[in-house]
């Protein structure tokens, strides 16, 4: 089904109106009676309620059914960002963004005798996650290299000064 801009108006009020009770979807949910996927496609704009589910979310919010359709504060739908898994060092660093060789401007990724290098960084991720033991090649800022790292334990999210690095 197309949204309809009043849809996704109601579902960013609705989202609104959650939040401040600070409230996760699924308790929210349960606590108005209505099933979680439903909440879910109200906030997104891909469902219109009828006046039965409309009753419910007043109740729930404890707002009069006109409250519900008040302009959200938040004109437009946040953007999720997902996070992206990297391996980390022992010493606290991971691969990121910054990482491309100086002179090249790609990732070289992989031990010595086994390094490939990629101009994107997520093509170098992905190889990584191939490998055994991740191994990456840190440049130094001097324009030569620090030399091989050695992943060392799980995957950890990549940290948001990088995340904001990515295209």
């Amino acid at each position: 089904m197309p949204q309809h801009p009043l849809s996704v108006q109601f579902g960013l009020r609705i989202r609104e109106l959650r939040e401040a009770l600070g409230m996760s979807q699924e308790a929210f949910a349960l606590h108005a009676g209505i099933a979680r996927s439903y909440m879910s496609r109200i906030e997104r704009g891909h469902a219109e309620p009828r006046f039965e589910a409309l009753s419910k979310l007043a109740t729930a919010f404890s707002v009069t059914p006109s409250a519900l359709f008040e302009p959200p504060i938040t004109s437009t739908p946040k953007k999720r960002v997902k996070s992206v898994l990297v391996p980390f060092a022992a010493d606290g660093t991971c691969f990121n963004p910054t990482l491309r060789q100086p002179k090249t401007g790609e990732f070289a990724v992989g031990s010595k005798s086994e390094r490939k290098k990629f101009p994107d960084f997520h093509d170098a991720l992905t190889y990584l996650k191939t490998m055994e033991k991740a191994a990456w090649l840190r440049p130094s800022k001097t324009g030569g290299n620090d030399g091989v790292v050695v992943a060392n334990g799980p995957w950890k999210p990549l940290p948001a000064e990088y995340m904001r690095k990515l295209k």
